[in-house]
This record gives structure tokens, sequence and C-alpha cells, in this order.
């Protein structure tokens, strides 16, 4: 029996409470700065899927011709980890942003260096290149800054 109860006998309900929506909205700036980071990593990745059949055109040395159906599975599947990666961002999961962001700068500091090279058999394809180095590079600059949410709090 339990004397805290109205009607002495009665089953006992539980009420859960209502939870906190999972995602807090952000604030006006944050928002904007998180959209744009969006913006930049779907111009990017774009990008990337433009690059892969540039890279079935350009001339490739005679011994490397067998490999083109492993490499382009290859570069298939990067694109696709990548566009579920970028769709984990989208929808805030802490952990890809920041996944996000080291893949951008390492991205930016592994590729970039080999551009000129790109740029002097098939500048057409450096300049893809670039352009998508430019939105990764932009994105991860925005996604290291904090999101914050309207109740203060940092995600």
């Amino acid at each position: 029996m339990n004397a805290s109860h109205p009607l002495p006998g009665a089953q006992i309900r539980r009420v859960r409470p209502a939870r906190p929506p999972r995602r807090a909205p952000l604030e006006p700036r944050a928002a904007r700065r998180f959209a744009l980071a969006l913006a930049c990593l779907g111009i990017s990745y774009a990008l990337a899927w433009i690059e892969l059949p540039l890279g079935q055109i350009a001339p490739a040395p005679a011994e490397s011709a067998g490999a083109v159906p492993t490499a382009l599975a290859a570069a298939l599947t990067a694109r696709m980890l990548v566009g579920l990666l970028y769709a984990l961002v989208a929808l805030r999961y802490a952990w890809a942003r920041w996944v996000a962001v080291l893949l951008g700068f390492g991205s930016v500091v592994l590729v970039g260096p080999l551009l000129p090279g790109e740029w002097s058999t098939y500048p057409l394809a450096a300049l893809v290149t670039g352009l998508g180095l430019a939105g990764k590079l932009v994105a991860a600059v925005l996604l290291t800054l904090p999101l914050r949410t309207k109740s203060g709090a940092r995600s």
C-alpha cells in the first residue's frame, strides 16, 4: 500500500518526464556559420564526384591500365563514405564534425602540394581539385568554431 497515492490499493501509474529536444536550436550567427560550412562541404563533395570522370579521362601510364577497375571501386567507396560522414555532420554529431575537420585539414596538407604537378599535366582536373580543397578548408575552419545553442551550451 502506498500512503501517498490518493486511492489506496490502486495501481501507481508511472509517468515518464518529457524529454528535451535532441538538438537544441543554434544561435543565429552559429546557424549561419554552420549552414555556410555545410554548403562548402556540399560543393566540395560535388566537385569530388566531378573529379572522378576527369581522373578516368586523364592520360595514364600503360603499366597502370589493369588497375583502373580497382581504383574506380576504391574512389566510389571513398566518396560514398565521405557523403555519409557529411550527412552525419549535417545532423550535428560532434564526433562527425571533428572527423570532417581533421579530414579537411589533412586533405589540404597532403593534396595541396601536389596541385602544381597536376596542373602541368591536366589543368582542368587541377582546377576542380583546387576548388574542392578550398571548400574543404573553409568548411574545416568554420566547423572548428563553437556551435552555440540558444540556451548557451556548446556542442
